[in-house]
């Protein structure tokens, strides 16, 4: 119960990357023919679950809590602002989230304790640990099927 607790407030630290790299989650989007459907279905969290979540998990205190959750709050609407312009190039569009989840975990270190950022780096390393790990076990199953392939011909 307590690794699905720390994996679901890493998910829900992972939906505000999820912008900056759409292609890790292409999977995981609901895509019935395991196509990537378009970065603007996606569904952000509710920064005030997320909140919660990361506040139980870090311990946080109620002003911390609701510093944390207008953080959020605040990054989904710029996420949203950056998925929602058309005018921006993919790679511009990934710089911005990019900037945007940099800034906000600035923000968020910055009300943390010294423990509590510790604990915070820990959960954030994880995560990618973990999406790097799902990149490579989808990249191995792709190549496997391409070097099946080459290997009959």
């Amino acid at each position: 119960m307590h690794r699905f607790a720390l994996r679901f407030a890493l998910l829900g630290l992972a939906f505000g990357v999820a912008s900056a790299a759409p292609a890790a989650f292409a999977q995981d989007n609901g895509a019935p023919d395991g196509t990537s459907a378009p970065v603007q279905q996606h569904r952000a969290p509710d920064p005030q679950k997320q909140a919660a979540r990361l506040a139980r998990r870090l311990g946080l205190s109620d002003d911390q809590s609701a510093k944390l959750a207008a953080i959020l709050q605040n990054r989904q609407q710029q996420m949203a602002a950056v998925r929602g312009d058309a005018s921006l190039a993919p790679q511009d569009r990934r710089a911005k989230a990019r900037s945007i989840q940099e800034d906000s975990d600035t923000q968020i270190n910055a009300m943390l304790t010294p423990d509590q950022q510790k604990q915070y780096a820990a959960i954030k390393q994880a995560m990618r640990d973990r999406r790097q790990n799902a990149r490579a076990e989808s990249n191995a199953s792709g190549d496997a099927g391409n070097s099946a392939d080459s290997d009959g011909h």
